[in-house]
């Protein structure tokens, strides 16, 4: 199979599964302003696929700026997908609750997601919260947390999909396809999903480093927190901050979505082999038509995610397999 039909396969997956459940107007809750590239190219994936469908994207709010605004039942929240559902990463699982349970009276469809519990008595507490939902539609990307949902999230409807980065429209991608210098990346990852015994170097990289976050987005977060402030307290003292939250939105697409999902493939394109330890390294490369070499996370995710989707594809191996 070629890159091009593993996309279109991929592609065709989510459109099959995720476009039959939401209605025709959306707003997206908690997209992520913050500097992972890889939620970056899911939110930008995730637009693309609004756009390309048809859906009427009312708004998109990100992580930890959401006003919680009155919607009507026929408005289907969009919680973006991920490596964040559990307790690893507990601050955006806590984000994601408070928004269902919110709003009992809109459908609420949480995009393919990544799952890791280390403390087990979480899984009954954030089932049993979910499950008061009426309409709640949850997405894992691969098969071990797709069984994590069935067997512990099953009072609320699953489903297993795609990651939504593969939903990135082309004319992004195409001008950084084709751009190889004859080096090789390894992208290791600086966070707590790397793992014991992970390899600090590679003899045969040429370069060796996490993602390249631009430095100029440290000052954007702050205004980005300057202008969330100025919102709450707006609405504290009744009056609408209509007009900062639709400012805020502008400026998170530009600033942060589209800025740092150029930027991630600007950062990939002139190497011609990428060993990674994070997920979107290696599924921007495939997007890129990349061979792509894997090292696992802490908990599993990159095997996770190859033996579900990419099995088929050659490009696409563990590190140090055949």
């Amino acid at each position: 199979m070629s890159f091009d039909e593993k996309i279109a396969q991929l592609r065709q997956l989510i459109s099959d599964s995720v476009k039959p459940l939401l209605s025709e107007r959306v707003v997206i809750a908690d997209a992520p302003y913050y500097d992972n590239i890889g939620d970056i190219l899911i939110w930008r994936g995730t637009v693309d696929f609004l756009r390309e469908n048809g859906f009427k994207l009312l708004a998109c709010y990100g992580e930890g700026f959401f006003p919680f605004p009155e919607l009507d039942k026929d408005v289907t929240i969009i919680l973006t997908g991920g490596g964040n559902f559990g307790d690893l990463w507990r601050r955006l699982q806590d984000t994601r609750l408070e928004i269902i349970a919110r709003y009992p009276g809109n459908r609420i469809v949480m995009l393919p997601q990544s799952i890791c519990y280390q403390d087990k008595d979480l899984i009954d507490m954030d089932s049993d919260l979910m499950a008061r939902h009426p309409d709640l539609h949850l997405f894992a990307r691969d098969r071990a947390s797709y069984g994590i949902l069935s067997a512990r999230f099953s009072r609320s409807h699953v489903y297993l999909a795609p990651d939504m980065a593969f939903c990135i429209d082309s004319r992004l991608l195409a001008p950084h396809r084709n751009r190889e210098e004859g080096k090789t990346l390894f992208l290791l990852r600086s966070d707590k999903e790397l793992p014991d015994g992970a390899p600090a170097a590679l003899q045969e990289a040429d370069v060796t480093s996490d993602w390249k976050n631009p430095e100029e987005f440290r000052r954007k977060k702050y205004c980005f927190t300057i202008a969330k402030r100025l919102s709450r307290e707006l609405r504290h003292y009744g009056v609408s901050s209509g007009l900062v939250d639709r400012a805020i939105g502008i400026c998170g697409d530009r600033f942060i979505r589209d800025s740092l999902a150029k930027k991630g493939c600007e950062f990939l394109q002139p190497f011609s082999r990428i060993v990674t330890t994070r997920l979107h390294p290696m599924i921007l490369s495939i997007l890129l038509h990349k061979p792509v070499e894997y090292i696992d996370n802490t908990y599993g995710k990159l095997s996770a995610y190859a033996e579900t989707w990419l099995h088929d594809l050659p490009e696409v191996k563990a590190y140090g397999g055949d």
